[in-house]
């Protein structure tokens, strides 16, 4: 069963479906921490990878009794200006920058996947969280060493082409543009 993965909600959670919508996952973020509620126990296991993916930062998930479902080590995340930060896309989809913006209180309500190479800090996800901080008044957020695939460097590479060496450089546009603009030139390298 392939599960779907809906946008972050205005509560800082992450909502996952499955390809017919009948199991739902949601996770009720707090910190590091997650509380998955679920209307199944279905692909429990398959719905905590995909939001593993999305979500790195994330050391332990429980249920909503209490049972501990995920328990993990991870690297320590660490404060890090912001303006230092190397984006691996172009632009923020206004629509889920409005949302970040509504559930982001404090830093510590933002985790950044990072990679580091040739002395750049690269942010792997999150460009939307990191714009919405500095809309908040955000100097730096916190970050961690993730594991990235060596295509990212191709994304930096066009990144820096365009003059985007910061989350600052970064265009806002809407749903319908980030689609054009974004989704369509990552499909197109995939295909290649």
């Amino acid at each position: 069963m392939k599960i779907l993965r809906a946008e972050y909600k205005d509560v800082g959670a992450c909502y996952f479906f499955s390809e017919d919508k009948a199991c739902k996952y949601f996770f009720k973020i707090n910190g590091r921490e997650a509380i998955l509620f679920t209307n199944t126990k279905l692909y429990i296991n398959q719905a905590i990878d995909e939001f593993l993916f999305y979500s790195g930062f994330i050391t332990l998930i429980k249920d909503k009794e209490g049972n501990t479902l995920v328990s993990r080590t991870m690297a320590e995340p660490y404060l890090l200006e912001i303006s230092k930060i190397q984006p691996s896309q172009f632009y923020i989809n206004q629509q889920k920058l409005n949302s970040c913006k509504r559930w982001i209180k404090i830093p510590q309500d933002i985790f950044i996947p990072i990679a580091i190479k040739d002395s750049k800090t690269i942010s792997l996800d999150g460009h939307t969280r990191l714009k919405a901080a500095t809309e908040l008044g955000f100097t730096s957020v916190f970050v961690y060493p993730d594991e990235y695939d060596e295509t990212i460097f191709y994304f930096v590479d066009e990144a820096i082409k365009r003059k985007i060496y910061s989350v600052h450089d970064m265009e806002v546009v809407s749903s319908e543009e980030y689609k054009t603009k974004w989704d369509e030139f990552c499909d197109a390298f995939f295909r290649l």
